[in-house]
């Protein structure tokens, strides 16, 4: 447990939760129609400029909008005040690329509009950080030394094999831009949310993929155009703030 002179020194910014993953993250194209349609309020695709300017190595495709898919397995997951741990679980997240406005004000944010989890402390856990977590219990994978596969019935089915012959890598810059990106989300309360995700990999190595995603009526498929990555890293994720919190730090926290 910290103590309260270590807490008084707290910010909002700093971590509040951290753990383990080991994931496959995948590259993904979102129909743009489709997408702006179930958008927030205040929330839209970026522009192209901004899109090329800060997503360089990622390919354009007409009518279509890339995003990060990151299917995980969770281990050590703990508040990093009192040290309480999870038990491991498994977690399948979706990132998007989005324009936040607010006021006069514009900010190239990382949408996550919902979170599949096969662990109910852990959905409930996540409201704390405004996510929309859906708990999935029938959720099924299979796991080998070089492969991984996830499935929800109706809604997603997944595969993959790690390179192993291939040398360690970094991950590809899209990915890490994801991550750099303010992590903002719509809670079950209707609440726009902030918050620092930070990822530190210690493995990162190329994967074969396929995949669809069935969501709000659009199917998103692996192509010859998306790539994926098999990665362990420690995460860290800070508490949830409103825009003030997050991107004026000076601002008073109530």
């Amino acid at each position: 447990m910290k103590s309260f002179r270590d807490l008084k020194k707290r910010t909002p910014h700093d971590d509040i939760l951290e753990g383990n993953n080991s994931s496959y993250i995948a590259l993904g194209y979102f129909p743009s129609d489709d997408l702006e349609k179930i958008l927030p309020r205040g929330m839209s695709i970026p522009s192209a400029k901004l899109m090329a300017r800060t997503y360089p190595t990622v390919k354009k495709l007409e009518g279509r909008h890339p995003f990060t898919l990151l299917f995980s397995n969770c281990q050590n997951v703990h508040n990093v005040l009192t040290k309480i741990q999870l038990r491991p679980y498994r977690e399948l997240m979706f990132f998007l690329p989005v324009s936040y406005r607010h006021g006069n004000e514009e900010k190239l944010c990382s949408y996550v509009p919902v979170l599949y989890l096969d662990y109910l402390i852990g959905v409930i856990g996540g409201m704390y950080l405004g996510l929309r977590k859906e708990f999935q219990p029938g959720m099924k994978d299979m796991d080998t030394e070089t492969t991984k596969s996830f499935s929800i019935e109706g809604i997603l089915d997944v595969s993959f094999k790690k390179d192993q012959t291939g040398a360690s890598r970094e991950l590809d810059p899209f990915f890490v831009q994801t991550f750099a990106n303010p992590t903002v989300t719509l809670s079950y309360f209707n609440r726009i949310n902030f918050y620092t995700t930070k990822v530190f990999p210690t493995k990162v190595l190329d994967a074969s993929h396929k995949y669809e995603w069935r969501y709000k009526g659009s199917v998103i498929k692996s192509s010859k155009d998306t790539f994926a990555h098999y990665a362990e890293y420690r995460f860290t994720t800070s508490q949830a703030m409103c825009y003030q919190a997050y991107f004026h730090p000076s601002y008073p926290v109530k």
